[in-house]
């Protein structure tokens, strides 16, 4: 049961994206529900990986900010929480 709960939460990891209406605050949310329960079934993740996850994760809209972001900072040093808040 432990193995098909982290084979979903790993599938829907790898096609994670922005809901068209979805706001950040909810995108956040969906995101560290699935690393937070990966986590606790034994998935490692390093912060850069997460990091780019949720950059490429965001719809065209956020791309701007994208951008402006990965010239302003290296977004893949950034701690994911400080990435969501900025």
């Amino acid at each position: 049961m432990k193995r098909a709960r982290k084979d979903t939460l790993i599938q829907e990891y790898e096609i994670f994206r922005m809901q068209k209406g979805e706001t950040i605050v909810e995108l956040k949310k969906r995101f560290t529900h699935i690393v937070n329960h990966l986590m606790s079934l034994g998935k490692t993740f390093d912060k850069e990986e997460l990091n780019i996850k949720i950059l490429k994760c965001l719809d065209r809209s956020w791309q701007p900010k994208v951008t402006a972001l990965s010239e302003s900072k290296d977004p893949t040093s950034m701690i994911t929480a400080s990435l969501f808040g900025t």
